[in-house]
């Protein structure tokens, strides 16, 4: 059927793009630092023991805020933290115009969003 052959032409090209290989290039940078790789991974721990607890944010005890907030601190002086991070929303980007451009589509909206993303439309 055409449409599994688009949708298999749409995934082959967003698995080929270059915002996707920027984000793995970064993610695998970020990896392979040391110093990057336990600060994601405390945050990791903070954040499951964060949800575990079924608190907010602002219920969760003094103490934990705190060491969240000083871990995120790092993360973002982290050059490959950041790197990744900015890689990610890149790619997310993508994501989000291309469903964007399928709702309209399905709601009868023909008013997408041009190539080069939304910054010329008023609809993200």
């Amino acid at each position: 059927m055409e449409i599994y052959a688009k949708a298999q032409e749409l995934a082959n090209l967003i698995a080929e793009s270059k915002e996707l290989k920027a984000m793995r290039d970064a993610e695998a940078a970020m990896m392979c630092d040391p110093e990057a790789r336990k600060l994601v991974e405390v945050y990791q721990d903070l954040q499951m023991e964060a949800m575990k607890s079924g608190l907010q944010f602002d219920q969760l005890p003094e103490e934990m805020r705190k060491e969240i907030e000083l871990t995120e601190e790092k993360m973002s002086q982290n050059a490959k933290i950041v790197a990744y991070m900015e890689a990610q929303d890149a790619f997310e980007h993508i994501l989000k115009s291309v469903n964007l451009i399928i709702s309209n589509a399905l709601n009868g909206n023909q008013n997408t969003c041009s190539s080069s993303g939304c910054a010329g439309c008023t609809g993200c």
